[in-house]
Order: C-alpha cells, then structure tokens, then sequence
C-alpha cells in the first residue's frame, strides 16, 4: 500500500501552502479594509414629520489599529449645536467577520470590553458584504436592557456611506435616524 507523502519537501507544495496562507490574510484584512477613511455628512430622525430639525452633521472616521480598527464618530444637531462623539477600538475575535470593543485598559495595558452590569454598553462589530454594523447592548439602572445599532453600508466604490441608527429598548418603542456620508 502506497503512504501519502505529506511533507512540504515538494516546492509545489511550498507554493501552494503560502497561496493559501496569503488568500486568508487577505481574506481577514478586507473586512474593515474597504471603510477606511474619513466621511462626513448629515442624518435625520425618521418619524412622520416633514421638519427638518432633527438633523445632524456627521463625522466618520475609521482606521487600521493593531490586529483590528478604530473607529471614531460624531453626531452635531443642527438646532442646538450640540455634539456627541464616540471612540472605539476593535479586536478581532474567534468568530470570522466579528470584532470585539476593546474599550477599557486592564491593569496590564491590555484593552477589554466594558462591563454592562456597571453600566456600560457591551459594544462589538460585524461585517456582512459591503455593510459594517456596530452593536451595543446596554444595561439600565432599573434592570431593563437598550439595544442600540450603527450600520453603514459602503456604495459608489466606497466613495460614500449610508448611514442608520437604530435604538430600541424593552418598552418596544425605538428610534432611527439615517442619513448618507461620502469621503473628504
């Protein structure tokens, strides 16, 4: 009976074993790869109003950090003037396509997610096509759980993003705001 020869004695197989390995580096990299950069533009609640004072500019900013991306964004509501902004960075996790929020230092240096127990939004991210939607799961003072989440979704070459913000919370009621963004 003939053995098969597995070793990677064979340049062919040598070949073949850094193809491989270079398709699923390049794989892991093009999830947050195509949303790199800065995009900005407006967004407004979605409710049966035809007022427009519920808009708000917008900021995007995403970029490589480490292993995974960083993410900064900006809300600023045009009535009042006044902003809010976030920042998070991403760590990839055992789940292909979902990155976990490394938002707080551990006495070590190292970045951990938030403990909603205290509080905080648990916050992670995920990729499907040409969309990125960040989620966050947040734990009221009386106990009750807010569900909150960021999709944009790149169109035009990655020219521009549209943008939608869903929150819900345990009463069922919920708000969305939408809005598009393009690179500058």
């Amino acid at each position: 009976m003939k053995t098969l020869d597995l070793t990677l004695s064979n340049p062919l197989r040598w070949l073949a074993g850094a193809v491989i390995l270079a398709s699923s580096l390049s794989t892991l990299a093009a999830d947050f790869d195509p949303f790199v950069g800065h995009y900005t533009g407006s967004a407004r609640v979605v409710d049966n109003t035809a007022d427009n004072t519920n808009t708000r500019q917008v900021s995007v900013d995403i970029s490589k950090h480490k292993k995974g991306f960083h993410i900064n964004w900006s809300t600023t509501k045009l009535k009042t003037g006044k902003s809010k902004g976030y920042t998070i960075d991403f760590v990839p996790t055992k789940r292909n396509h979902i990155y976990a929020a490394a938002q707080k230092t551990n006495v070590f240096g190292g970045k951990k997610p938030l403990d909603p127990l205290q509080g905080d939004p648990y916050m992670w991210a995920r990729f499907a096509g040409e969309s990125m939607k960040v989620l966050g799961l947040l734990i009221n003072d009386q106990g009750e759980f807010e569900l909150f989440s960021y999709t944009r979704t790149l169109h035009d070459d990655g020219q521009t993003m549209s943008l939608r913000y869903l929150h819900l919370d345990e009463t069922g009621e919920q708000r969305v705001i939408e809005g598009t963004a393009a690179t500058g």
